[in-house]
């Protein structure tokens, strides 16, 4: 028979590292640049939980895996960042008091200055999600940063007609110019005491 305690909570915990480079290297669990960013990730979560308001129901958080991300054009960074995909387990306390998704992802916000510090690396706040929830979330899918290609290149054709307007101005100021100039080199070499002349 099932007895009615609340039972342990496990939230999934998704970030992206923009201090750690992704290489192949963190795609194999022996190598010693995994065991590092694991081992320094799953000491700074817990370092972090444990110096809460929520530290009397934490038990400890472990890294699954390192990811990589790369989007195919953003315009802020380029780089291939390391996506991290924890689990942190909490005790039965922590369903006893209705701490949910939301709470967790409101206190993990608060404990890293609004999701862009976790110690010694630096994280994208945009990428933060705490089983599937995020308060960045517009109709179900995470908000993205990137700009779409129809967008790009609309702001390129608007660079381009810019600047085909200003050289087309440039040009017919150029012409004016030349033609004023003109008009006044040949007013400047005509006698008008020798017109003035004539016409008496």
């Amino acid at each position: 028979m099932e007895l009615g305690f609340p039972r342990p909570r496990h939230f999934q915990l998704n970030f992206t590292v923009t201090s750690v480079l992704y290489s192949l290297d963190l795609s194999h669990p022996d190598s010693a640049k995994y065991q590092e960013n694991k081992n320094g990730i799953e000491d700074a979560l817990t370092q972090l939980f444990r110096n809460s308001s929520i530290k009397s129901y934490f038990s400890d958080c472990h890294v699954q895996t390192f990811r990589l991300v790369s989007p195919f054009f953003r315009l802020a960074s380029p780089r291939r960042l390391t996506g991290v995909d924890c689990l942190c387990d909490f005790t039965s306390a922590a369903q006893a008091r209705n701490f949910d998704r939301a709470a967790m992802y409101e206190e993990f916000l608060r404990l890293t200055h609004n999701g862009t510090r976790l110690q010694n690396f630096t994280l994208d706040q945009n990428s933060i999600l705490v089983d599937g929830y995020s308060t960045k979330k517009i109709d179900g899918k995470t908000k993205k940063t990137d700009l779409p290609y129809w967008a790009i290149i609309l702001i390129c054709l608007a660079i381009m007609c810019c600047f085909m307007v200003i050289m087309g101005l440039r040009k017919n100021e150029g012409d004016y110019e030349v033609q004023r100039q003109t008009v006044s080199s040949y007013l400047s070499h005509l006698d008008l005491r020798k017109i003035n002349n004539r016409l008496r």
